[in-house]
């Protein structure tokens, strides 16, 4: 008798600022680079890791940036898909005959 397996689905972790920042703070690797760009101290990331101290206002563009994130608006973000939607090097777009794939 053959057993039914079902399939694992597998969902994609939305990106998270808080995981990010605990993973970049719990890395050695990178936690004196972030320290440094945000001028803090080892005290100031434990803090900070234990939900004591906040980020403040000044400090934001460069913790963004020393994660390597960038933030963009969801109306770039819909561009693009549209963008991709047809395909950003579609030939027969570029040659009048439509959406790549599609009946246009």
């Amino acid at each position: 008798m053959n057993a039914v397996v079902s399939p694992v689905q597998i969902r994609p972790q939305r990106p998270s600022m808080e995981r990010t920042f605990r993973q970049a703070l719990t890395d050695p690797n990178i936690r004196n680079e972030i320290r440094e760009a945000l001028g803090w101290d080892d005290s100031q990331v434990s803090r900070f890791l234990s939900g004591q101290m906040g980020l403040t206002i000044d400090k934001i563009d460069a913790a963004i940036d020393v994660l390597s994130m960038r933030v963009v608006s969801r109306r770039y973000l819909d561009a693009m898909t549209e963008l991709a939607g047809t395909g950003v090097k579609c030939w027969c777009a570029r040659e009048g005959l439509g959406d790549c794939g599609g009946m246009s």
